[in-house]
């Protein structure tokens, strides 16, 4: 009977333990430039760069940057990261003359592990919100290199759901169409 009442108050222990533990749906604020997503095999953001007009991007080539969270930085490093690029050709007459439109859309993925998300909830526990992002690329386009290329921007760490889809701008419909409309 005592090793009875000692599993239920176990139980009952750790119910409450889960129970008590805070539970977060982390998204950014304030920026378009980078995204924290969740998918079945947990977070990681996506970094989405475009880049348009009648010309042909022949190679891009990720040298270096970070996420910055609060304080904790997590190093974006190549080898370490999934990078896609796509090229979306259409006749867009507005563009120019000739009828011919490229626009390129490069997805930078990091996932995060487990200690990227013990540190990122224990910043925003913290109140340490405001974040930053730094890229830093090179390309090859039309057959000239174009070295040096990248982006900046902060943003904020927030526990509720990303903007809402519908009020993207157009140039994001295939962002919304691979990563949020699954």
């Amino acid at each position: 009977m005592l090793k009875y009442i000692f599993f239920i108050l176990s139980i009952i222990i750790l119910f409450t333990a889960c129970a008590a533990e805070r539970q977060y749906n982390f998204s950014l604020k304030n920026t378009l430039s980078i995204f924290l997503l969740n998918n079945e095999n947990g977070y990681y953001f996506c970094i989405p760069v475009q880049y348009m007009g009648d010309y042909q991007i022949e190679n891009f080539y990720f040298t270096r940057g970070y996420i910055l969270i609060g304080e904790y930085e997590i190093p974006l490093i190549r080898e370490e990261l999934n990078i896609y690029t796509f090229a979306n050709e259409e006749i867009d007459e507005t563009v120019n003359y000739s009828g011919e439109f490229n626009h390129y859309y490069i997805f930078i993925e990091k996932i995060l592990n487990t200690e990227d998300m013990i540190n990122i909830t224990g910043e925003y526990e913290k109140g340490n919100v405001i974040s930053m992002l730094s890229i830093e690329y090179d390309l090859v386009i039309d057959n000239k290199p174009q070295n040096g290329n990248g982006m900046i921007d902060d943003f904020e760490l927030y526990n509720g759901p990303a903007m809402d889809p519908a009020f993207f701008p157009q140039n994001m419909d295939f962002f919304k169409a691979r990563y949020l409309e699954k």
